[in-house]
């Protein structure tokens, strides 16, 4: 016996090696190739949020991990077989449920795929293939969608090339794994390979195959096979169990043909007997007319006579029947029509019926569609929720927080039953711009400043003493003061060439270089920048003691009566009498209303 087996390039290596090993000859020709198709990141955004992820195939899987998804830590993994389930723990480290029965109805048939209403379901396959299972979880309630990540083509050396290959083989089965495969083999339009094609013994892998092989192909049940599964000891043993008996096609050909070899002598001998009776009958005849002469003749009338007026009876009797008969016909096909009537009113109903039942099922899925929706949008919707979340919390960025709720609720807009989420909107725009400035900002805000005129402060390079109170250099009219009026008129000859001060401090402090003015601003500076840090981290101790740092720093090194200095000390002050604290976290009520309408 000689088997081709049609899976893919090096998935049927295996099979082969064990069915050399039990002295079946086999040649490996694949007739499908597996190409590889891009998947946009709007269509990994399901996969991304799936409650549930069912894959169909190994190669669904690796073409999938190829784009390396990340998948929700409560994500629930399905698998059609055994070799899928390991495929999925070997890319992506998780278990997969596998149901007893290898295919799709096995798959429906888990406890966890029963109640999935409300919940969002992708199915990671190839291009085409059944739908069962995609219109199950829909009736079930689920949200399903579609990752397509390759796509199954005929191979380029074609069919003709293949039966070909195949005769001058001597085959006498095909192991087939898929209907596309099936396609792919009998797509020749050369009538003797396909003649020969028809006469081969098929393994197959499920019922739907064999199904789809009867139909399309015309191919007999006693030449279909069906393994138990799809793995390579299904099959194997499949084809062990049903290998083709000999010698029985040859005996059941010769009882065919010599049948009809019998019974073509016995109908050529009938015949031939039939026409000497019809001769000898004839020369009687004759014979008995020229021997009976005018006795004969008019005893023959006679007879013509007799049979004349019976023919006549019968007649009128068989018209007496036919007149009855036609009597009896028109009764029933009176009755014949009033119950055609009768049925034609019950199928009228019935097409009634079916057409409001239809109607009422199209609204339904039209109603179902219209809340279901794509992956891209349901993606974009969960983004605004959780931006909006982030920025009101923990930005704390109120504004933006609204305008994110605005874009959310211009997207609400577009689809049917929102009113609920349009409320909740509405009502969490209003507290989101009810909320006060943030005290953090203007705090930040006012230290900016002052550090913008650090800079610009004039310092007190030196510490100017009081004058002294000059005496009384006014003459006087009396004569006994001669001498007094002698030395206030020198002292005012002196003042007119030489500018005299005098002050009450013996020591008057030393200026302040440029290096020393530098390091004070500088030290000025970082006072304000670090409470500035300390206001943004909410390090309340840190926060004041800079700014008395900066305060102390006004006070010792900088004029003290500029109004600019002035101006600074009264902010800090005003800054110390301050406290500051984190707002309170915002319940919104967004999020829990977009949860309930998707579901």
């Amino acid at each position: 016996m000689k088997l081709a087996i049609t899976r893919p390039a090096g998935k049927g290596t295996l099979l082969a090696d064990q069915l050399e090993a039990q002295g079946i000859s086999c040649d490996c020709t694949p007739v499908l190739e597996l190409v590889k198709l891009p998947v946009s990141d709007t269509e990994l955004a399901p996969v991304t949020d799936a409650d549930l992820l069912i894959f169909i195939s190994q190669d669904a899987v690796h073409y999938l991990a190829q784009h390396q998804p990340d998948f929700s830590a409560d994500c629930q993994f399905f698998a059609v077989g055994e070799k899928t389930a390991a495929a999925i723990e070997a890319c992506f480290n998780r278990q997969a449920c596998v149901p007893e029965q290898h295919d799709s109805e096995g798959l429906l048939a888990l406890s966890a795929l029963q109640q999935v209403e409300g919940k969002r379901v992708v199915v990671v396959k190839g291009r085409g293939g059944r739908t069962l299972i995609s219109k199950m979880l829909k009736q079930r309630g689920a949200l399903v969608s579609h990752c397509v990540v390759y796509e199954r083509i005929p191979a380029a050396t074609g069919s003709d090339i293949w039966l070909d290959h195949w005769q001058r083989l001597g085959i006498d089965g095909i192991v087939i794994t898929s209907n596309a495969a099936i396609d792919a083999i009998f797509n020749t339009q050369q009538s003797e390979l396909l003649n020969w094609l028809s006469s081969r013994r098929f393994y197959l892998v499920s019922q739907r195959s064999a199904e789809y092989l009867r139909e399309q192909y015309a191919i007999e049940d006693k030449q279909i096979a069906i393994s138990a599964g799809a793995d390579n000891d299904a099959l194997l043993a499949c084809i062990m169990d049903n290998q083709p008996r000999q010698g029985g096609t040859m005996t059941e050909q010769q009882q065919s043909h010599s049948g009809p070899q019998s019974s073509g002598k016995t109908s050529k001998s009938v015949n031939a007997s039939g026409k000497i009776s019809k001769t000898a009958v004839l020369a009687l005849l004759v014979a008995l007319a020229s021997g009976a002469g005018a006795g004969g003749v008019y005893y023959l009338g006679q007879q013509q006579l007799h049979q004349y007026q019976q023919t006549l009876t019968q007649l009128g009797s068989e018209n007496q029947q036919l007149r009855t008969e036609l009597a009896s016909s028109k009764q029933a096909l009176s009755a014949l029509r009033g119950e055609v009537t009768d049925r034609e009113q019950q199928v009228a109903q019935q097409l009634n019926a079916q057409t409001r039942e239809l109607e009422q099922r199209l609204q339904n899925t039209l109603q179902a569609a219209k809340q279901q929706l794509g992956g891209a949008q349901k993606a974009e919707i969960t983004s605004l929720i959780r931006s909006a979340e982030f920025q009101a919390n923990i930005q704390k960025h109120y504004l933006a927080a609204a305008a994110t709720l605005t874009r959310l609720n211009d997207l609400m807009r577009e689809q049917s039953n929102t009113s609920a989420v349009q409320t909740a909107i509405a009502a969490d725009l209003a507290l989101l711009h009810a909320q006060p400035k943030p005290q953090l900002e203007a705090l930040y805000l006012d230290l900016h400043g002052y550090v913008a005129q650090a800079d610009d402060l004039p310092l007190q390079v030196m510490t100017k003493p009081a004058e002294q109170q000059s005496e009384q250099s006014e003459l006087t009219e009396q004569v006994s003061d001669w001498k007094a009026n002698a030395w206030r008129s020198w002292l005012k000859i002196q003042d007119q060439f030489i500018k005299v001060r005098s002050h009450d401090k013996p020591v008057i402090d030393p200026l302040l270089d440029a290096e020393e003015q530098q390091l004070i601003r500088a030290q000025l500076s970082s006072y304000l920048r670090q409470a500035q840090t300390a206001l943004m981290q909410q390090q309340q101790s840190i926060y004041f003691t800079a700014l008395e740092g900066a305060g102390a720093t006004l006070a010792r090194y900088y004029r003290t009566e500029d109004s600019a200095v002035v101006a600074m000390q009264a902010g800090l002050k005003a800054l110390q009498r301050k406290e500051f604290a984190a707002p309170a976290t915002l319940e919104l009520q967004t999020p829990q209303a977009v949860k309930e309408w998707l579901q």
